[in-house]
């Protein structure tokens, strides 16, 4: 099974969006910030899931 790295930039970011959301709503941060770590689970177990990208058409 693969394993799931978080980089420290994505760490900070999900420490954004739940600190962002839990100003109005703390309940619905947690909520969020857990569907982001279950998804994230889901590509571990399932890793060809989704769609795939030519990622050399976005990069600049």
């Amino acid at each position: 099974m693969a394993e799931i790295n978080w980089t420290v930039e994505a760490e900070q970011w999900l420490k954004d969006i739940h600190n962002y959301i839990a100003q109005d709503k703390p309940d619905a941060a947690i909520r969020v910030v857990e569907g982001i770590y279950k998804k994230a689970q889901l590509l571990r177990q399932f890793p060809e899931i989704g769609y795939r990208y030519d990622i050399d058409r976005y990069l600049f």
